[in-house]
């Protein structure tokens, strides 16, 4: 061990304990520490050379995007592979950084209340005077239902990558980042928000494939949906939730069923979030959260282990 070239690959062949998952999220979280020291214009190959100077100068880089929860995630995974490597001289507490203890990142959550999403869909279903409204209506109950992003909704082609009896759905179109992902084990009402758009399927401008967007407006669509949206309330001004929220409330559900308990944003205070898990699941809260997150990191169509992605719509556990 004491020949790792880098923080990265030390990280990555350091001797760990516990779970694969929990061992994956303390090398991913070593990780982004050893990326943002790195971006700090330190040069440090080696967790036993890590000082308290180190894990400041990552802090105050940290802190230009990222909560202090965020931060403190990172920082414990830090700790541990310095402990891994022989090094015991960091600071036990994170007080000393100016990381405040019990903060949440991301704490205010963005999750759309679930009766305003049925009302803008019934509004957009029966409006009689834009005819784009029913098109809108479906491609924001996927939204919704799958936690597609308002592109991808508009760009899904459910002729070729719906599998109806598989009950999957591909999507690879109008990605971020151009990365595909499937999304597996589609529940009723999910299968339902699919079937509900299938008679809005027109020939897209690049041939044998289909999308949700009238034939040949391309996408000039965004515009029409952004209008669809102002007339239903869906904005930030009219209602403090914009199409994006959808998403929020898809990832927020998709917790709550697995974990059984709320997730950070949700409660007031790191402290008080642990101490309603640990009362719903007790020890097993961990293992959960974890769970949830790598669930839906990969739902998002990132990796799982993005702690920044869920903590970007749960907020941090820790």
């Amino acid at each position: 061990m004491t020949k790792s070239i880098s923080l990265a690959l030390g990280a990555n062949k350091a001797t760990l304990s516990g779970p694969r998952s929990k061992q994956h999220r303390i090398r991913q979280n070593a990780k982004a520490f050893a990326k943002t020291l790195r971006e700090a214009g330190f040069g440090v190959r080696k967790w036993s050379k890590i000082s308290n100077k180190h894990f400041a100068a990552v802090a105050d880089k940290m802190k230009e995007t990222v909560g202090d929860g965020r931060i403190a995630e990172v920082f414990s995974a830090a700790r541990h592979l310095c402990e891994t490597y022989g090094n015991s001289s960091i600071s036990p507490t994170n007080d000393v950084f100016d990381v405040r203890r019990g903060s949440i990142a991301n704490a205010n959550s963005k999750a759309v209340a679930p009766e305003f999403v049925q009302g803008a869909i019934d509004k957009l279903t029966n409006e009689v005077k834009y005819q784009h409204g029913p098109r809108a209506a479906a491609q924001i109950r996927l939204q919704y239902e799958l936690g597609l992003r308002r592109e991808e909704s508009a760009k899904v082609d459910l002729v070729s990558d719906w599998d109806r009896e598989g009950r999957s759905i591909h999507i690879q179109y109008g990605t971020k980042g151009g990365r595909p992902r499937t999304l597996h084990n589609l529940s009723d009402q999910q299968q339902e928000a699919l079937k509900k758009a299938m008679p809005f399927v027109s020939q897209s401008n690049r041939p044998g494939i289909h999308n949700l967007m009238p034939s040949q407006m391309g996408d000039k669509w965004q515009e029409k949906l952004s209008h669809a949206a102002r007339l239903c309330g869906f904005t930030k001004k009219e209602s403090g939730w914009t199409l994006h929220s959808n998403r929020h409330e898809r990832f927020h559900r998709m917790y709550v069923k697995h974990t059984g308990f709320q997730p950070p944003n949700q409660h007031e205070s790191v402290e008080v979030f642990q101490h309603a898990a640990q009362n719903t699941a007790g020890p097993e809260w961990p293992r959960l959260d974890a769970e949830a997150r790598d669930d839906i990191e990969v739902t998002a169509g990132h990796s799982a282990g993005r702690r920044d992605v869920s903590d970007a719509y749960l907020g941090s556990s820790y």
